[in-house]
């Protein structure tokens, strides 16, 4: 990755107002001039630079000026063709490559923990899921990727595929052997769209996992606030070539708003210039503080996931600053494990039924890794812990398809019991997270069995949609 410097965006902000304008124009707080006293003395600043589309910022729907010169940069230093910034978070990058690549009876292959914006792509695009064998780890139940002998398996079943979707890494860290999984669908001619949410930050370091544009992918989305410094909701795509630029562009403008934020979008530009002036310093020192703190847990009878638990068919590897604490040595469930750390002053980012997810970013110094790692070991714990092993479905069987996710989404609905719905056809996605796995999609039947997880979510008096007719 190239060191470019600078931030075109964000110096255009800066210069745009030392020019002292008035405003008559949106947004109407008028540069904060107009808005809550406490609201504006907390935020400062940064209300004078939430602007519009004036003379010199730009424009989102038709870059030509300082948000194109961004993105060029940011192109430059990921190695992409070209790149997009994205306001409206990932999901409108994996909606938008799913709508400018695919037509209705377009076959996407994809494994079912996909995101749900990759479904609701579906909805729009008209395409139809073909979903992947997946491998699980048993205990906790985690997906762990889509073995490169089986993809190429429904490869050779559907050889008129169009698009190949991946998750690299999963919610919970692990990466799939990607490498291959991109080669044997460009072997078949099969486009990869790379769901890189969790994985702005690989490549950026040693010890990091690769980027999945440098193993190949066509399109990567990258969730830039998950991991780097950009604000919430800010994240880019990447393409690996120009050719479906245009039609990615387009697909963008469908889905984008007209009113971008220039905050977001600012931070998008500052946060490609942090990673290059200090990514390889900053997240080389969090890959060994995420390592100490593994080992200091490790030796504690508190083990978090690791390489070794997950690397096989499936898995190439793990993202060390991502820890995965399993909670059977504690002998309690993940959600009280977290309400038990949110009282010592800890929030996680994530709390299963048996485990719980901590993100170790440059922003957390050793002070404030210490304090975490206190107070996992003042937990109290039990000797037990369950052994490792690989699951070889999904907990929940893929229900029959009877209509496209679009063709249902879009046919005449009613709300049922749970109780009535067996054998109906489902009208809504229904995608529990943890684990985010797609329970059921519209245009599938309801089985007693997906029913039956239904009434664990929603209880017994629980409804559901379903395509009337």
């Amino acid at each position: 990755m190239k060191t470019q410097g600078q931030a075109p965006l964000w110096e255009a902000l800066l210069n745009y107002r030392q020019q002292g304008l008035n405003s008559w124009h949106t947004p109407g707080h008028k540069d904060g001039a107009y808005t809550l006293p406490l609201w504006r003395d907390f935020l400062g600043a940064a209300l004078a630079l939430d602007l519009t589309e004036v003379p010199g910022l730009d424009n989102l729907a038709c870059p030509g000026g300082a948000i194109a010169a961004a993105q060029e940069r940011a192109a430059r230093f990921y190695g992409a063709a070209r790149t997009f910034f994205l306001v409206n978070g990932a999901s409108a990058g994996l909606m938008a490559v799913i709508l400018a690549t695919c037509r209705p009876g377009d076959e996407v292959l994809l494994p079912r923990y996909a995101h749900r914006a990759v479904f609701n792509g579906l909805i729009l695009s008209g395409a139809r899921p073909v979903y992947l064998a997946t491998e699980w780890l048993a205990s906790p139940g985690l997906p762990l990727g889509v073995a490169p002998e089986s993809l190429a398996g429904t490869l050779r079943e559907h050889p008129g595929a169009r698009l190949l979707l991946l998750v690299h890494p999963t919610y919970e860290g692990v990466v799939p052997r990607s490498e291959e999984l991109i080669a044997l669908a460009h072997a078949h001619g099969v486009a990869v769209l790379a769901d890189a949410a969790h994985g702005a930050h690989f490549g950026l370091a040693p010890g990091l996992p690769p980027s999945p544009l440098d193993l190949g992918a066509d399109f990567v989305v990258q969730s830039s606030h998950k991991t780097l410094a950009a604000l919430t909701q800010a994240a880019m795509l990447h393409l690996r070539e120009e050719a479906a630029a245009a039609r990615v562009a387009a697909a963008l403008n469908l889905l984008q708003t007209t009113s971008p934020s220039y905050l977001l979008l600012a931070s998008l530009d500052t946060a490609r210039l942090l990673a290059e002036e200090r990514g390889r310093q900053d997240w080389g020192l969090t890959v060994a503080r995420a390592t100490a703190a593994r080992a200091r847990l490790d030796r504690a009878g508190l083990p978090p996931l690791a390489m070794a638990d997950v690397t096989g068919p499936a898995a190439s590897g793990l993202d060390v600053t991502r820890l995965l604490l399993p909670t059977a040595p504690l002998g309690r469930r993940g959600t009280e494990v977290a309400a038990t750390l949110r009282r010592a002053g800890q929030e996680v980012e994530l709390a299963g039924e048996d485990y719980i997810v901590v993100i170790i970013t440059p922003g957390d110094g050793e002070e404030k890794i210490e304090a975490l790692v206190t107070a996992l070991l003042a937990l109290p714990r039990s000797d037990s812990r369950q052994p490792a092993a690989l699951a070889p479905a999904p907990p929940v069987r893929i229900p029959e398809t009877a209509l496209t996710p679009r063709e249902a989404w879009l046919a005449p609905r009613r709300e049922l019991p749970l109780g009535e719905a067996t054998g109906k056809i489902a009208a809504e996605l229904i995608s529990p997270c943890p684990p985010g796995l797609a329970l059921t999609v519209p245009g599938e039947v309801l089985t007693p069995e997906v029913l039956e997880r239904l009434r664990d979510l929603r209880g017994p008096s629980g409804r559901v949609l379903v395509v009337d007719g």
